[in-house]
């Protein structure tokens, strides 16, 4: 039996903040536990993205709401990737048979924290892209000093400070799913953005590109495709 949990905006701000300053694996993590504590997480579809430690430690797997027991032959490991911050593995469960504890609230707490973490992972990389920009040199002046470079960055910074205006002082629940899902897709297109400024590096295996790659899955797990 599980415990209804309603997280307020400060509790969601803190996992935004570990998602910024930690990485991906702690953020999501955090959420887990102030959310869905003891659960496997798992969007509509059966699919999870989930730190290592949870994924080898959950009794139980949480539907999109539902809970249901956490079944070996009904699960599928699709991948394990090293991000900074620690491992995040990627699982698929079936979604037969479910319990009938169907918990709004808890879904709805889970939904806008994932809008927050994924907001925090984008902050950060637009942090580390600056700061890749302002070392490279062009000859007399700096990447970041480009004019088609500052705009791009400056695109990327609108976007988040639009998604945080949103987001703040929101509580969960007074969100519907279409706007969440709006705001998931502004922080994957400033991500994709951003991503490109960083050249072939941004694409190195455990570098901001994949963990940027990793968070566009994220949305595509937890977030209902619009009917």
């Amino acid at each position: 039996m599980t415990t209804s949990v309603r997280v307020g905006a400060e509790g969601l701000a803190r996992c935004h903040r570990a998602a910024r300053d930690e990485g991906l694996a702690p953020a999501l993590t955090a959420l887990r536990a102030l959310v869905l504590p003891g659960l496997l997480p798992c969007g509509p579809g059966g699919h999870a993205v989930v730190a290592q430690e949870v994924a080898a430690g959950a009794q139980r797997v949480w539907l999109d709401g539902v809970t249901a027991r956490r079944s070996s032959a009904e699960e599928s490991t699709v991948d394990s990737l090293d991000l900074p911050g620690g491992t995040v593995v990627l699982l698929r469960h079936g979604i037969g048979e479910r319990g009938a504890d169907v918990h709004a609230e808890q879904r709805a707490s889970w939904q806008l924290g994932l809008v927050w973490l994924r907001l925090g992972l984008s902050e950060a990389l637009r942090e580390t892209c600056m700061r890749y920009l302002n070392g490279r040199r062009t000859g007399s002046t700096t990447l970041l000093q480009q004019q088609m470079v500052k705009s791009t960055v400056a695109d990327g910074l609108i976007e988040h400070l639009e998604v945080r205006a949103v987001l703040t002082g929101v509580d969960a629940g007074e969100l519907p799913d279409v706007v969440l899902a709006h705001l998931h897709a502004r922080i994957t297109s400033a991500d994709r953005w951003l991503v490109n400024l960083l050249g072939a590096g941004g694409y190195l295996t455990g570098g901001p590109g994949q963990a940027a790659h990793v968070s566009e899955l994220v949305a595509e797990a937890y977030v209902r495709a619009e009917s």
